[in-house]
Formats: structure tokens, sequence, C-alpha cells
């Protein structure tokens, strides 16, 4: 995550999805970061959505005055996202940046602790979990036994996947089958896919005992989305917000 993406469409859905799970699950949120040094590639520039309220609004009407501000790029700083209370007010963060390869280790341990007495960890790596080239010069991903780890410790994790140059629905499932073994869960939750470009996927694990009720919820975000389009193949409405099963 880099702070100048702060409020972009991407961000919408994700905050949205975070706000919408902490009242219907009533539990306490923890976001880890992956905070990474900016880069000068023009990504995160997509906002012309907090110019469609009639569009877009219906999915948090709350999430989508607040983020007004984050137009200006000044104004995308992590300090001004939580004095805002963009998510509840005691939201647990870890803010310090992805290190090193080597350093990867200690960084890890030093979020999960910070972030233990969250319900809810909310994992906002750049690209998505482990990339085909993992080395020294990025460390925009997630590992795998990164959220793992907050899964054994009871901890519902939600993760993201950018889809780019591939079949999302495909590239989601494929993600959910590499996590699933990883962390031992028996039952797969459905992925949600966010229709923006790039499309968006949203990852989720969670203990058996909070099983049901994560799935409705996520079902529950899902159904109230804004429509996308039509698919007249299948003769449905697509919305901004698909459940992939």
């Amino acid at each position: 995550m880099q702070e100048r993406y702060l409020g972009d469409v991407h961000d919408y859905i994700k905050f949205s999805l975070l706000r919408h799970l902490r009242e219907t699950l009533n539990v306490r949120l923890g976001v880890n970061w992956y905070l990474t040094d900016p880069e000068n590639n023009g990504d995160g520039g997509m906002r012309g959505f907090l110019e469609r309220p009639a569009e877009w609004e219906c999915l948090d009407k709350g999430l989508f005055d607040k983020l007004q501000p984050f137009r200006e790029l000044t104004y995308r700083t992590l300090d001004n996202f939580e004095r805002d209370e963009i998510l509840p007010k005691n939201t647990l963060y870890y803010k310090c940046k992805v290190s090193s390869k080597d350093g990867r280790t200690k960084w890890h341990e030093h979020a999960v602790s910070e972030l233990s007495e969250a319900g809810l960890i909310f994992l906002d790596q750049d690209n998505g979990f482990e990339v085909k080239r993992m080395n020294g010069r990025t460390h925009k991903y997630a590992m795998y036994p990164e959220a793992v780890e907050y899964y054994r410790r009871g901890k519902i994790v939600v993760g993201i996947q950018f889809a780019r140059q591939c079949d999302p629905v495909k590239r989601g499932k494929q993600i959910r089958d590499n996590l699933i073994p990883c962390s031992s869960c028996t039952t797969n939750l459905p992925v949600l896919r966010g229709h923006v470009a790039p499309n968006i996927l949203f990852l989720t694990i969670s203990p058996v005992n909070r099983f049901k009720a994560v799935k409705e919820a996520l079902e529950s975000f899902a159904a109230k989305s804004p429509i996308f389009g039509t698919d007249a193949k299948a003769k449905k409405v697509v919305k901004r917000v698909e459940v992939i099963p």
C-alpha cells in the first residue's frame, strides 16, 4: 500500500467492505497496511467515482462523503485517514513499512503482536498474495503463511488480489485454492470481485465458529452493490461487487 492511493475507487470498495463486516460481525478491525515507498507510475488516480454519487454512494454513503477530501494528493496521509475515522475509531493499524527479505520475519512478528486485539485482520498488500518474482527489490505482496498466522490465532482474515491481464474468476479461485490448504480450512468462503480496472478480489479465511456469519456478511455486502451492467448471455445484471462461489 502507498499513501497516494488513499481514497481511490479500490479503496472505496475495500473500506466499504470492512465497515460492513465490522457492523454485521461486531468485530474489531485490524489493518496491516503493508506500507511501501511511493512509486511514480501513475497508479492510484481513479477518483472519478467521487463525482458520480447517484452511481456509487449506495454502497456506503457515509464513506463516500468521508473520502471527498482525499481527492487532493496532499491530503492522502494515514494520519488524515485515522483522524477522519474512515474506519471505526477503535480500529488497530500497523504502519511499519514492509521490510526487506532478510527482515521480513521480524516485521511480520511485530505486526501480529500489534494487531493481536483485533478480531478481523485486513491485509492491504499492493499486488496481492505471493507473486512470481519475490526478491529484495519488491515487497508488494503478502505471503500465504503471514495470513495463516493470523488465522491460527483465531482471526478472520481478509486479503486482496489485483487481477491484471487474466481471467479474474480463475485468478480468484486459484489464489483461494493456494490459501485454503495452507490454513487447513475445510470449506471455501466466496471470493468477492470488484468490477473496476483492474479488478480487485477479496479472499477470506475464517475460524469455523464464525464461518456461517462471515459467509452471510460477504454475500450481503455484494447484494447491496450498485449495478455495473448486464450479462446478456447469462441473462442477469452484473453488480460492481460480485460473488465468486
